[in-house]
């Protein structure tokens, strides 16, 4: 009888599909979990895919599960599977910036999948799960449609939601609720995908991950956890990685709670019963608790890091920025253990000039469209930002005030200041990174890449006139269909080019860690720290080195002899 149910599963794999009263055509497949619907989508050139839209991977996190790791979905019997392109979004504030309106909810450990042509358990393809950006605060997996990258790369495309906010990182300094519940939601959904994508013909011993921005950080610090050892072989930190605001220090932490004693009922004296009060608030409610602007001066520029992951003695037990480099730790044997890209656009700095709120420029008697003057920059930007991460240090900013002044006019210095920007918070943080995970590893990749093609629509608001670049996420609309980003008519032959050759160059190191192949144009050196080569993704490809390597010698003095002797030892 157990043979008969074996061949049974195997026929109804390959062969059931249907359609539905209003004519969609729509496979089901039954997976460990159990049966999920896919619908049939016909893009171009002949080719499509099928995509199974808000599947869970974990319990809604609710009641007593709110502030909780996620508790494994189980088995079900009803079906999963929806009709429509995007599913629900983790609760999250709507900051007005984007048009696309989904469902939030509390209820939303849900991921999508996109196989490429027909479903079989025989195909054994491999796996690219992204995980969002959005500053830990927002975002979600219906605003990147992976149908265009599977299709064209031929892999099966994963995107995923994950709690953010206080909802994904509350930590109340104490075991009974000690954060990172975003983090534990990403290995939900991987341990998911490790037991159930062979159903939908994927591979499980070849799962990339990659993320861009926040979610490129969260790429990283999975990438450091050996709890995943077995989950991904593969991973690519676009905009992100671990750096040295990432981690929320005891500080910060203290900060949130005052905000719950100011904004709530809920008594800060016995922690369990604090828990037990706030999982019993409303969503909004909890929403409510914490707001950044409230912490911004209009007199100085800093970031403070109220949201994210934190110290919790499980995932991560200390300043991983720095215990990277330690080749003799669990977290980086595990990190060199994988193939790893990282890459950056050429003006990361964008995210600078629309978070310098009104109040900051009208204090300073300047404005953002017509440039950021070097005295805002040397005054106020360089000096608040410093003092957040290196302490008290004026020598620093007066290095750095000199180093990103222009003498070529108001436009380029204003390019300048965001180029302090990108160049501190995500250029050089990506410099050290590869440099952790290249150095004397001789059994897995590394490389590296910069984005200069400018984008058409740009992901954040309008710049200005004098911005030049590719800004921050304007990589994303080359990977993903995005309902955020509406490009019909505004793509040109050179834009539809370079996006099918970054698709074939990440789906080619996605299923084997080289992502190299005839038919592209430009061979990709792998990075080391003697050569520092990576590939320009222009519109005309290009090779280079050092990329922004005098502002990462700033940044990362303990890097420099690196550089120039290659037996230094971290």
């Amino acid at each position: 009888m157990e043979v008969y149910q074996g061949i049974f599963v195997l026929v109804f794999l390959a062969s059931f599909c249907s359609c539905n009263d209003d004519g969609h055509q729509s496979v089901v497949i039954e997976t460990p979990s159990g049966p999920v619907r896919g619908y049939h989508e016909a893009l171009h050139d002949g080719l499509y895919v099928h995509r199974f839209i808000k599947i869970p991977y974990a319990h809604p996190p609710l009641g007593d599960l709110r502030f909780k790791k996620p508790k494994p979905v189980g088995r079900w019997t009803e079906e999963q599977g929806i009709q429509e392109k995007n599913g629900p979004a983790c609760m999250q504030e709507d900051y007005g910036y984007i048009e696309f309106k989904p469902e939030y909810t509390e209820d939303c450990l849900y991921l999508n999948i996109y196989v490429p042509g027909d479903v079989s358990r025989d195909r054994r393809l491999s796996v690219m799960l992204f995980i969002h950006g959005g500053g830990f605060v927002m975002g979600s997996a219906g605003e990147y449609n992976g149908q265009r990258l599977a299709a064209q790369g031929d892999v099966i495309v994963v995107t995923i939601n994950y709690r953010l906010g206080l909802f994904g990182f509350l930590n109340l300094l104490d075991p009974i609720a000690n954060g990172n519940y975003a983090l534990w939601d990403q290995m939900a959904a991987l341990r998911w995908v490790h037991e159930n994508i062979e159903a939908f013909g994927g591979n499980p011993d070849s799962v990339t991950i990659f993320g861009e921005s926040s979610g490129g950080m969260c790429v990283h610090h999975q990438t450091l956890i050996p709890a995943n050892i077995g989950m991904f072989q593969r991973a690519i930190s676009m905009s992100g990685v671990v750096n040295k605001q990432i981690i929320m220090n005891d500080n910060d932490l203290n900060k949130v709670l005052n905000m719950i004693s100011d904004k709530t009922d809920c008594k800060q004296e016995n922690k369990a019963e604090l828990l037990m009060c706030l999982q019993k608030l409303t969503p909004t409610e909890i929403l409510g608790i914490v707001n950044i602007y409230e912490f911004m001066t209009p007199d100085n520029y800093t970031e403070e890091m109220l949201i994210g992951p934190s110290i919790d003695g499980e995932l991560i037990n200390g300043q991983l920025y720095h215990t990277m480099h330690d080749r003799s730790s669990p977290e980086t044997s595990f990190f060199r253990s994988l193939d790893f890209m990282s890459g950056t656009t050429n003006a990361e700095g964008s995210v600078l000039f629309y978070s310098l709120m009104p109040d900051f420029q009208e204090t300073l008697n300047f404005s953002v469209e017509d440039g950021i003057p070097r005295r805002v920059l040397c005054e106020a930007i360089v000096p608040g930002l410093i003092q957040g991460l290196y302490g008290n240090r004026p020598d620093l900013s007066q290095r750095l005030c000199e180093f990103y002044t222009s003498d070529k006019g108001n436009d380029d210095q204003s390019n300048r200041a965001l180029a302090f920007y990108g160049d501190l918070t995500m250029v050089a943080p990506s410099t050290s990174a590869l440099i952790a995970h290249s150095r004397k590893n001789t059994a897995h990749r590394t490389y590296n890449y910069i984005l200069s093609a400018p984008s058409p629509v740009p992901f954040e608001p309008p710049p200005p006139a004098w911005f030049r670049g590719a800004g921050h996420a304007d990589d994303l609309y080359l990977l993903f269909d995005m309902p955020i980003l509406p490009t019909k008519n505004r793509l040109e032959e050179r834009h539809t080019t370079l996006s099918s050759r970054i698709i074939r160059y990440f789906t080619n190191f996605a299923k084997t860690g080289e992502p190299n192949s005839e038919e592209l144009p430009v061979t990709w050196p792998p990075y080391d720290v003697q050569t520092r080569e990576y590939l320009d993704f222009d519109f005309e490809l290009s090779v280079n080195k050092d990329f922004h390597v005098d502002a990462t010698r700033i940044f990362q003095p303990q890097l420099r002899e690196l550089f120039q002797n290659e037996k230094q030892e971290l």
